[in-house]
């Protein structure tokens, strides 16, 4: 029996191999990190639960989270194409994590979410930094496994953590501070002295694709000649409209379909989530890595909202809602790994950053006012019509993907002909 595991598990992660060990540090962090996420999962239910705030009001925060967040989102990408992003990555998030620590000390109360709001400022500030220093370390043939590793190490860590946040939810909350703090404080620590110099590795035909190379000039003239990725920007947007109801929606789905119990079933979502990504992950990156990276987005969307229109079936019968997280973790897994390689592919190195945290910031703007809506809509109408709303946006989502599709073969017909 052990070693039909050993053999499991070294088939199963063995794709992984021969890359950078700058990018296996990086991933270790990255479970450090998630290990220790108690809270963000559990914001919408601080906010109804222990702030006793309506659905609308809630929308109304994460929006001017998002906000609050997006112009300096945009500030980290043009200081990751400036700056160290070592270094960058390592200050931004001292400061910020050092916040979790704060909250911990404090009662439960409005000041959290403003301390968590001033956490999310320097987190975001960093998070194109992170994403641009994984496509320097790889040559573009290898970065759909380097982004797959990354994004399978951070579900590893949430396998336990939002069972285990759900479990302090309702008595220990300060202490799902502290260990949040804690962790990402130690994953930072990690990167500081395990990663000694950063340094861009592309530098030639061998590691990057003929539309990569760098370009002078302003990011206004990269989107000039790249105007195929408005449309993107539209469509991410949308998306992530989506994909967001996830943290919002769902929690507070939970919370009503199952009274008293709702942050620990939430909880058991989210670890279902993780547990499937961390199987599931390495499959999909082999078995599809010869296929065109928008045919990988368009199926994982597809995926995505049949998955969470199961929960327009959810009343008391929590068995629909575990199948229906199944397959929207299927889809999140075929989005994950192919949407930052698909723009890494197409933007010259030396805007990475800065190309990287405006399609973020406008997908989560758009998705994050979606949110406010949602809110005001869960105030008014059952959770079964909203998620039919859901459901129904998810159609215009794979139509505008079947078009993209098509102009996007045309723009870039080198990508198509590996």
């Amino acid at each position: 029996m052990e070693g039909l595991v050993v053999r499991f598990l070294k088939n199963h992660f063995s794709m992984y191999a021969h890359l950078p060990k700058e990018i296996y540090v990086l991933a270790f962090g990255k479970i450090m990190t998630s290990m220790g996420a108690l809270i963000w999962p559990m914001l919408t239910l601080i906010m109804s639960e222990k702030l006793n705030l309506n659905g609308q009001t809630i929308g109304m925060y994460m929006m001017m989270f998002s906000m609050f967040m997006g112009p300096f989102y945009l500030l980290g990408g043009k200081l990751a194409d400036k700056y160290n992003k070592k270094h960058i990555i390592v200050t931004f998030d001292l400061i910020g994590n050092s916040l979790y620590f704060v909250c911990a000390a404090l009662p439960i109360s409005m000041t959290t979410l403003y301390l968590l709001a001033i956490a999310s400022v320097f987190q975001s500030m960093e998070q194109p930094a992170y994403d641009a220093l994984i496509a320097d370390l790889t040559t573009y043939k290898d970065r759909e496994r380097a982004y797959s590793l990354n994004y399978l190490a951070m579900n590893l860590g949430l396998v336990m953590a939002p069972m285990l946040g759900g479990m302090l939810f309702n008595n220990y909350l300060n202490l799902s501070f502290f260990i949040n703090g804690l962790a990402d404080i130690s994953s930072t620590l990690l990167l500081l002295f395990f990663i000694k110099n950063v340094k861009n590795t592309i530098s030639d035909s061998k590691t990057v694709n003929e539309y990569e190379k760098g370009e002078a000039g302003s990011i206004f003239k990269v989107f000039s000649k790249r105007k195929l990725f408005f449309l993107l920007f539209i469509i991410s947007g949308i998306a992530a409209m989506i994909y967001n109801q996830f943290n919002f929606l769902m929690p507070l789905h939970m919370e009503e379909a199952f009274r008293g119990s709702g942050a620990f079933k939430f909880g058991i979502l989210a670890s279902i989530n993780a547990v499937v990504v961390v199987i599931g992950t390495p499959m999909v990156t082999k078995k599809f890595s010869g296929v065109t990276d928008v045919r990988i987005m368009y199926f994982g969307q597809l995926l995505e909202s049949v998955g969470l229109a199961f929960f327009i079936f959810v009343n008391r019968y929590f068995v629909i809602a575990v199948v229906g997280i199944i397959i929207f973790t299927t889809g999140e897994i075929f989005g994950s790994i192919s949407k930052t390689p698909y723009l890494t592919k197409r933007i010259p190195e030396t805007h990475r950053g800065r190309v990287l945290s405006i399609t973020n910031s406008c997908a989560g703007l758009i998705g994050i006012l979606s949110n406010y809506v949602i809110g005001i809509l869960i105030d008014y109408y059952t959770f079964h019509t909203v998620w039919i709303i859901i459901a129904a946006i998810g159609v215009v989502v794979m139509i505008l993907y079947s078009i993209y599709l098509i102009l996007d073969k045309k723009a870039y017909p080198g990508l198509y002909l590996e």
